[in-house]
């Protein structure tokens, strides 16, 4: 018992404190905390469907809370909800043909990728404020299947990507972290039920104390989502995409 405690407690600290950023700003969950538990020795088969459950237990329990804050609108027929409903549908449609194309490509083609096209978006926050005039459901539907490819092929590129095509099609910050968060629940809860049935069993202590992790994380991220103001988030947004973006890039050339 004071093994698996010694062994757990870093996975906690680690799944909140990512949980905290990602659900903040739309983006990092994945990419900060898969790398980090191969560094601890945890295996791909533990790692994989820890991240896919609790993102998506986080991205559910966010969503409650963005609501109740009204940093988004999910009442039944709102615009919000449609538009993470349609995102998370296009999700999963973009992560299985990322899947497929992601087994004739090599590795370094899609890391280089991926780390361009999350720069480029970044970029495209902190210039496009004067650019969109209003909101787009045609760039909606083009940056969902854009973000799930990147899923598909690579692991992560779902958030950046949404997050900050969202606000480029022409909604606020607030309500783009809003509708990442609920949109990546649906891709996050496929991925791993495809995981589980393809690969059996999952490590339920690790799935267990990962979640809880980001599951008490998500109140404190509504509440900074709520607080902050927009200018500040979307500046934020840009600077960590530009990060995540930039560490691809050096990890793969």
């Amino acid at each position: 018992m004071v093994v698996d405690l010694w062994r757990l407690a870093p996975l906690f600290v680690l799944s909140f404190c990512s949980g905290l950023v990602d659900l903040s700003l739309g983006m990092g969950y994945g990419f900060t905390v898969t790398p980090i538990m191969l560094l601890l020795g945890y295996t791909p088969a533990e790692t994989v469907p820890s991240v896919l459950f609790s993102s998506f237990i986080g991205g559910a329990s966010s969503s409650f809370f963005n609501h109740r804050l009204r940093n988004a609108d999910f009442t039944p027929g709102s615009r919000d909800l449609r538009i993470a409903l349609i995102t998370g549908g296009l999700g999963v449609i973009g992560a299985v043909i990322g899947v497929n194309t992601s087994l004739s490509l090599p590795e370094r083609i899609v890391g280089l990728y991926i780390g361009f096209l999350v720069i480029a978006s970044g970029a495209l926050v902190l210039y496009s404020k004067s650019l969109v005039s209003g909101f787009s459901w045609a760039r909606i539907l083009v940056i969902s299947l854009l973000g799930s490819f990147n899923k598909g092929i690579a692991g992560s590129g779902f958030g950046p990507i949404v997050t900050t095509g969202a606000i480029i099609s022409g909604l606020d910050e607030k309500t783009s972290i809003a509708i990442q968060a609920l949109s990546e629940t649906l891709v996050s809860l496929v991925g791993f039920t495809t995981y589980t049935v393809l690969r059996g069993q999952v490590d339920a202590s690790t799935i267990t104390v990962m979640s809880l992790g980001v599951v008490l994380a998500s109140p404190f991220a509504a509440s900074i989502v709520k607080r902050a103001k927009g200018n500040t988030l979307r500046t934020m947004i840009a600077v960590l995409a530009l990060i995540v973006g930039t560490s691809t890039l050096l990890k793969y050339l």
